[in-house]
This record gives structure tokens, sequence and C-alpha cells, in this order.
């Protein structure tokens, strides 16, 4: 489903009866496409222009406001439609809030996925929540009401964490009727037990609601028998076909895949495993025919469930991500940090042949970002964990902990020190094309890293501390320009936030929602531990400034 057009817009008060706005510069937009901001008080009067000469080289503007009091706005274009229209109290404190939306005072929320619920080119928010010892499924609208909730009747508890990965989530057209949908593990009747660990079987659904209106639009039978589980979408078939649910049962032994119709609920292929899984599931068009693949730990499956590729021999899979990491080889790569046998870090091409590894004690979480200025590609990185459980050593293995950062070659740019890699959350915060850092612990703000591997504090990028900017928050455009929001549990407040950056722009950009790839890749916040991923670059540059 490609993205409707809608002209986000939104405004922050920055003090001293200042305001920052920052608005969407449309796919069909031309790069220099002119602008003009207007405002009037809040209550209906005429528009006042505020702009003295049209904006051509941003999509954001800093407005000081004749007093302190309630205004709208609005962004208006001869060459393309009006933005949203906003409202703001120039006189509020400073803050990087887009959105607070208050929740349910019972729910303690445990995942989050984002979709376009009401088809209309705006972002809203599914949550699932522990309540009253269930899980829910919680659906708020881009501006924050509450569209429905569900009970999945399933345990808030399970595996061997307490977790709820057992109710993975993702919001998507299922079924390309040109509508999301939300899809989710659920349960009819009074589940036996208050803690999910392995399933009960029948009971147990596959369940696709309606994303605005919260209806059933199918059930299929859960295909998963564990708790520990992982669930994603692609398109099996081809890019203009429906899409297909995948579900990964089981994650460090052998494990097992079944394929499930987006537009049915049928089952259409299932997969027995001999061979470890990740703590994420993959779906991506690594070879760039226009139908997607599935990568389950070392094994690629074309999409009718027949066996494309198995990588070299290794074990489970802390992570797997397939991106384009060199742009010099055709199609994509796929980034793995392995655990147990064969432990480290490999990259294997489209074909699964390895195209450089090293050996680490304990491969351990990690992301694929632009850290390196100039450097062509993605540069992934995976920690080495230092945990006294996973000290031996072996052939080839290291004696020494790192933190590196790989360029596409194999080489390192960098290595992380030990508290970087514990507190770094990476987001594309500003305009630069290399990514930038939540610093998720105690002062919690957003920084640059340096190539001598020193920090620098972003403008203006001080976070709410109650915030919980860990592995479940949400570093994705939603709204205003093509920067980055921080999508996060308050847990002092108890509300979900919208975060943006509050600072000019020197440039402008298209958002990176527009490519289908970015949409896919933030489908998959809702299930196992998302691997964060650099959107493309999509800033509008002088052609004498490099990327």
């Amino acid at each position: 489903m490609e993205p409707t057009a809608t002209r986000h817009l939104i405004a922050l008060p920055r003090g001293q009866g200042k305001v920052f706005l920052s608005w969407r510069l449309l796919a069909t937009d031309a790069p220099d496409a002119p602008f003009a901001v207007e405002r009037r008080p809040a209550g209906g009067q005429p528009w006042e222009k505020v702009t003295s000469a049209p904006i051509r080289d941003s999509t954001t503007y800093l407005d000081l406001t004749p007093g302190a009091a309630v205004y709208q706005y609005r962004v208006v274009s001869s060459a393309g439609p009006a933005s949203e229209r906003v409202t703001v109290d120039s006189g509020a404190a400073p803050t990087l809030e887009v959105l607070n939306v208050p929740l349910n005072p019972g729910d303690d929320p445990a995942a989050l996925v984002v979709g376009d619920l009401e088809n209309d080119g705006r972002l809203g928010y599914v949550i699932a929540a522990r309540r009253e010892g269930r899980v829910w499924i919680v659906a708020y609208s881009h501006d924050g009401r509450l569209l429905w909730e569900h009970n999945t009747r399933l345990p808030a508890r399970g595996g061997w964490d307490g977790s709820a990965h057992h109710v993975p989530l993702l919001a998507w057209d299922l079924n390309g009727d040109g509508r999301t949908e939300v899809a989710f593990h659920s349960y009819h009747g009074d589940y036996p037990t208050d803690f999910y660990d392995q399933g009960v079987g029948e009971g147990e659904f596959l369940t696709a609601l309606d994303g605005e209106q919260g209806s059933v639009v199918w059930e299929s039978p859960w295909p998963a028998r564990r708790a520990r589980v992982m669930m994603t979408l692609g398109h099996l078939r081809g890019l203009e076909r429906p899409a297909s649910v995948v579900v990964l049962d089981e994650t460090y032994g052998d494990v097992v895949l079944t394929a499930i119709d987006g537009a049915t609920g049928a089952h259409t292929w299932r997969v027995e495993q001999a061979r470890p899984a990740g703590h994420n599931l993959d779906i991506a068009d690594i070879d760039g025919d226009g139908v997607q693949e599935v990568i389950c730990g070392g094994v690629c499956y074309n999409g009718d469930g027949t066996i494309r590729w198995e990588a070299e021999p290794f074990g489970h899979t802390d992570i797997s991500k397939p991106a384009r990491i060199d742009p010099s080889l055709p199609g994509m790569q796929i980034w793995y940090a392995v655990e147990k046998h064969n432990p480290g870090v490999y990259l294997v091409d489209a074909n699964g042949r390895t195209l450089f590894k090293q050996a680490y004690r304990h491969a351990h979480f990690g992301w694929i970002a632009r850290h390196a200025p100039g450097a062509p590609g993605l540069h992934p990185h995976t920690a080495e964990d230092a945990r006294a459980e996973h000290g031996a050593r072996g052939a080839g293995m290291r004696d020494v902990q790192h933190n590196p950062i790989f360029l596409p070659d194999g080489s390192v740019w960098l290595n992380l020190s030990e508290w970087q890699r514990k507190n770094f959350v990476p987001v594309h915060w500003d305009e630069r094309p290399t990514v930038s850092f939540i610093i998720r612990k105690q002062d919690k703000r957003v920084v640059r890293l340096l190539p001598n591997g020193e920090i620098e504090d972003l403008p203006e990028a001080k976070l709410p501390e109650g915030g919980s900017y860990g592995r479940n928050l949400a570093c994705v455009d939603l709204t205003g320009d093509y920067r980055e929001n921080i999508v996060a549990f308050d847990r002092d407040r108890h509300c979900l936030m919208v975060l943006a950056n509050p600072t000019l722009a020197q440039h402008r950009g298209y958002s990176p929602w527009d490519r289908f790839e970015y949409r896919h890749d933030r489908s998959q916040l809702g299930s196992g531990y998302y691997v964060y991923l650099s959107p493309p670059d999509t800033v509008v540059r002088p052609a004498s400034q490099p990327s």
C-alpha cells in the first residue's frame, strides 16, 4: 500500500513566545518547492502570512509570536497542497513533545507498532499492554484518540523471563484492500493458566483486525506452541500481491516456520528447520526480483517455502538483518551476530556466501547504521558480551572484549567503549547522513559520535527523564520533516509520547517513509528484538556537498 500524501506539520513552543515549525516535503514536491507559513489566533480569525519570502531551502521555521497565546498554524505552497493545521500555546514551556497520550491507568506497555490505522496517510500507534493479568491490544490515532482495544485473553507473562514476547503484533495492509490490519496472537475463552510457557493449541488464534475499527477481518489457528515466538510479514508472492504473515516457533534449537495468507488467513506452507534461529525473523527482497525472501537464522527461503540457500554452519543468531550494506554488490547482504556454535559476526551475500567473518566469544546485540562520515554503504555494529558464562576461549577468538563498528569490507572503523555500547540507542535525529544516539539511562539525551570515539551533545536534545528508551521504542519518521521521531513510553507520567528535533534544519529532505523498504523494516517493531537500520539518506543537498 502506497502512503497517502499528507503534509504533516508540527509546532513546538520554544519559550519567550517562540514556536518551532517543521513540515513534510511530499514525494510529489519539487526539491525547491516554495512554502509560506501562516498563523492566526485560535478561534477562527483570518490567516496572516508570517514569512516575508518563500522558504525554499528547508522545511523548518522559527516564529516569534506577537504575544504569548494559543495560535493555529498552517503551511501553504503554490506548488502543492497545504499542510495540516496545528494548534500551539506559544507561552508554554519549551518541549520536544509533539504528542502526549495518557495511557489506561492499569496498562503496563510491553510493545509498540505504528501504522496507517485510519488509512489517511497519518500513522497511529498500537500497544500491547499488560492489564489485569492479560495482554490487551490498544490502538490510538495519529493525534492520540483511542480507536479501540481488544483483550487477547492470553497471560501477561510468559517464557523464561516473564515477558510478553508470546504476543507479537504487526500493522500492515495484509489483504491488499487499501486498509491497514493489525494482527496478533490471541485466545478464545479463559486461558487455563496465568503464565504462558507451552501453548495449549486449541483456542489459540492469529487474529487480524481492521486497524481503524477494531473489527475482525479474519482469524486463523495459531501455528506455534512455544513462548519465544517471532512474527513478521512479507510479500512472498510479489510486491503487488497481498502480503503473508510468517510465524517462527522457538529460537535456540530446532524451529518451525509457518506462512499464512494475509488475505484469507489460510496456512500456505510449514517448514521444520533443524537449525537454530534468532531473536528476530527477517523478510526482504534480497535479490531485487520483486518477491521477498524469508531469513530464518542461517537459512534463506523462497516465497513458497523452499530453501534458497544455507549459510555456512553456525548456531543461534542473536542478530540477523538483511540490508544494503555494501553498495558495490548486487542486492542485499545479511549481517549475523552468532552465539554458541562458531560464534562471531558474519556478512553474507544475497547468495549465502560468506564475505567476511570475525570470531567472538559471544556476539551480542547491535545495529546497522551509517556511522563513518563519507564511508560508503552501511556500517554494522555488534558488541562482544563479556558476561562470565560466555568467557570461554576458543581457537581464533579474541582475548580482549571489543565493540567494533565495521565497514563493509570487514575493517573496523571504531570501537565503542563498554559504556557506549550499553547506553547507545541509534536514531537519525538530525540532518547529517550519519546516525545519532539516544543516551538511554540517567542523563537522557541525544548525542553524535565523533570519529575519535568521543560524543558531542546535539542542540536542544535533552529527553524527558521518565522515558524508556530501550529496544521497544520506535525511532521512525512519523510527522514533521524527514528527521526521525522518537516514540517511547514515559513511565513517570504513564503516557505514550512522540518527540521531534526542535532545531532549524539547514537542508530539506523527503520522508524515508515514502520508501517501501523503510516502511517494511519499521513494521517489525512489535516482535522479538528489533534490529535498528539507518533510513535511506533523502536529504536534498547542493551538488557540491557530498552525502
